[in-house]
């Protein structure tokens, strides 16, 4: 028995990781369902279709939020499949959040009917955005669009390729694998990273395809103070010298007991990797060998290298204020605060939009904003960088009076956060951004938290972006949060949950995370949903949980509202997750279900997920009482066990779930009596059971 599952199936494509670059691409059309996209506000799925609703008031018409992947930059064909009854309506189209048509679906006799139009895409991530202008019903079966490229099946669809140093060519000591929590290789991807330790080492990649931008996940040494130590990274492309990259471990090394220092006096060392990256001058064609070699008098650890596809600057829009114009200096040399706000300001007023230009923009505190937008040329030209520990960010208002309106694209944010402190307000993004905000393209670095948001608000999309190295969440939707979709986004070296949906005292309802990639947390799960009604966690990527987590969590845990209506976790691939606990010898699986403050009695779905090489059980059971949890499809590939029981009663139901190289028996309990796996038909591989400390 399995009940109905909300989300649907998005894509059913082959796993594919990244698609860096657009060569050789056949050109097809991409059919998609408007029942698969994100509707805000007054727009209502119905089954296989999308209907716009009458706005009966003065209420913001909703948005219709189309996900898409061009292979370069210029005009397709797309055509709208609609139905717009026998009142005449108009249809409202931006792409990226530039206006780029509307046209005026006139009265028609009942059907559907087809309109196209040549749509302006640019590489890689696009947003289709749809609004109903109109007083009038208007349904909407699917768009097609001519020559998109076709996203992965799970995880992101990635600007680069990744290349692990273990995998490059080396002179220099591999290290790993060894999962041993606070030790350097556990909190490399994989589980393994190559050691730079005497002059003369290396590691060396050759470039799969071309590329015209590196990034680089290393560690080097601690000072005795806990600052960090700042050093260089030799660039050689063919044998010849090509630049340096700096590095530092200023952002990394934590120490002690939970929330963490900077003493290293304090021990219990931990968080060891940063990153750092750049533009090269010109692109790197497929074949390009590129090493790199210490030239500090200390070890460098490096874990992998992102090899991108950055496109060229994006140009000013029209109806955009620079914030140059208003005294920003991009040449980071001075603060550029008050220029920022005062751009801000006068957007606002004027209905116009912030434009940030190529440059580094130092700010020392955050920016507060409502009905407005806020654009750079890239996140890889522009840039805004904190000059103070916590406080910056770009954040709507706080609830009730949520802002609307807000939208962000295409710039980055560092933070200058080297140490967690949960009483400051530290975050790239947070506050309430209500209905039909977006959050596109955004690269946010060195903050404690990439978007920790309070609610209750409705209606964000987060699309496209990329946070890394923070000392807490990647994204928390905290406190009544509902209908925000977060896809295509990208997380790794988290310092607590990747991405979270936290329903402390107010349920969040209806939420989805799709479609994301997430690495490295090294503390918590790549996943958690604590409590909260109909949300949903489908077709991510989870890799290498660290401490205290697993990739998947839905429990009732910190005050959260208990979990209610239908949670789905459906189609994740998850990798080398399960993890020990920093104070005990409890161990997480990879997925992790904990009824800690109340029963879990709330449906919860578990379907078609592969467990990789865990490093615990594939799925572990903890707390009071839990019910009304079904298993199907799951592919388990190596754990100590398919499932592992701890002091909870309740039943749960498994089919058509199959376990290879499992290491010590399928099942550990000591309570099967209390707590019942009920076995449908299809399963195989995990029937012994044992009574263990698992």
């Amino acid at each position: 028995h399995l009940p109905t599952m909300r989300w649907p199936i998005i894509f059913a494509t082959a796993l594919i990781f990244v698609c860096a670059t657009c060569e050789d691409i056949k050109l097809t059309e991409i059919k998609y369902e408007a029942e698969n996209a994100h509707g805000t506000s007054s727009v209502l799925v119905d089954h296989d279709r999308v209907i716009f609703r009458e706005i009966l008031d003065d209420s913001e018409p909703g948005h219709l939020i189309f996900t898409v992947f061009a292979p370069t930059d210029g005009y397709f064909p797309t055509t709208f499949r609609y139905s717009a009854g026998v009142l005449v309506s108009e249809l409202f189209v931006r792409v990226n959040g530039h206006p780029c048509m509307s046209w005026v679906l006139s009265s028609r006799s009942s059907g559907w009917f087809d309109h196209t139009e040549d749509l302006h895409l640019r590489q890689g991530l696009n947003t289709i955005i749809l609004q109903n202008r109109n007083n009038t019903v208007i349904s909407l079966d699917y768009i097609t669009i001519m020559g998109t490229i076709q996203q992965a099946s799970r995880g992101a669809t990635l600007p680069y390729f990744e290349i692990e140093a273990e995998a490059a060519s080396t002179n220099a000591a591999i290290i790993g694998p060894d999962r041993t929590y606070m030790t350097l290789p556990s909190e490399a991807s994989g589980r393994k990273a190559v050691q730079l330790t005497a002059q003369g080492h290396y590691v060396e990649f050759t470039l799969s395809s071309s590329a015209n931008a590196m990034v680089v996940r290393l560690s080097i040494p601690d000072t005795s103070n806990g600052q960090g130590n700042n050093g260089y990274l030799g660039v050689y492309v063919n044998g010849q010298y090509y630049m340096n990259l700096t590095v530092t471990s200023h952002f990394s090394w934590a120490y002690g007991a939970y929330p963490f220092t900077k003493n290293p006096g304090d021990g219990s060392p931990h968080h060891f990797y940063d990153e750092t990256r750049s533009l090269f001058r010109a692109s790197l064609p497929a074949g390009t060998k590129v090493r790199l070699e210490g030239m500090s008098p200390f070890s460098y650890t490096i874990d992998l290298a992102d090899f991108y596809t950055v496109p060229a600057p994006y140009a000013q829009p029209s109806n955009f204020l620079p914030v140059t114009q208003f005294g920003a200096d991009p040449s980071g040399t001075k603060d550029s605060t008050s220029a920022i706000q005062a751009a801000i300001s006068a957007a606002q007023s004027q209905g116009k939009g912030v434009w940030i230009p190529s440059g580094t923009f130092l700010v020392s505190q955050r920016f507060t904003l409502n009905n407005v937008v806020v654009r750079g040329a890239g996140p890889w030209y522009s840039i805004v960088k904190a000059t103070v520990n916590h406080g910056v960010g770009f954040f709507g208002n706080w609830a009730p009076n949520p802002s609307k309106n807000v939208e962000l694209y295409d710039f980055a944010i560092f933070g200058d956060t080297n140490v967690r402190d949960d009483g400051a307000v530290d975050s790239g993004s947070g506050g309430a951004l209500d209905g039909n905000s977006i959050v596109q393209n955004m690269w946010i670095e060195h903050t404690k938290c990439g978007m920790w948001l309070d609610g209750p608000f409705q209606g964000l999309h987060v699309v496209g972006t990329t946070i890394r190295n923070t000392y807490a969440d990647g994204i928390n939707l905290h406190l009544g949060i509902s209908n925000v979709v977060v896809e295509q986004c990208m997380l790794r070296n988290l310092g607590d949950d990747g991405l979270a949906m936290w329903s402390q005292t107010q349920p969040d309802v209806n939420n989805l995370f799709r479609f994301n990639t997430i690495q490295v947390p090294v503390l918590a799960n790549t996943i958690a949903i604590y409590g909260g009604t109909n949300n949903a966690a489908t077709d991510n990527l989870l890799v290498d949980s660290v401490c205290e987590g697993g990739g998947l969590q839905a429990s009732n845990r910190f005050g959260s509202v208990p979990l209610s209506g239908t949670t789905v976790l459906a189609r994740n691939t998850v990798i080398r997750c399960g993890a020990p606990n920093r104070y005990n010898t409890d161990k997480n699986g990879a997925m992790w279900f904990w009824a800690g403050d109340a029963p879990m009695n709330g449906i919860v779905n578990v379907t078609d997920i592969d467990i990789l090489d865990s490093s615990y059980s594939a799925s572990t059971f903890w707390g009071s009482q839990i019910s009304n949890m079904y298993f199907s499809r799951m592919n388990i590939n190596t754990a100590p066990y398919a499932f592992s029981v701890r002091g909870v009663t309740g039943q749960i139901y498994v089919d058509n779930t199959i376990a290879t190289n499992l290491t010590s028996k399928g099942v550990c309990s000591c309570n099967p009596a209390g707590f019942a796996i009920k076995a449908g038909p299809g399963n195989s591989g995990w029937d012994t059971q044992e009574c263990s400390s698992c």
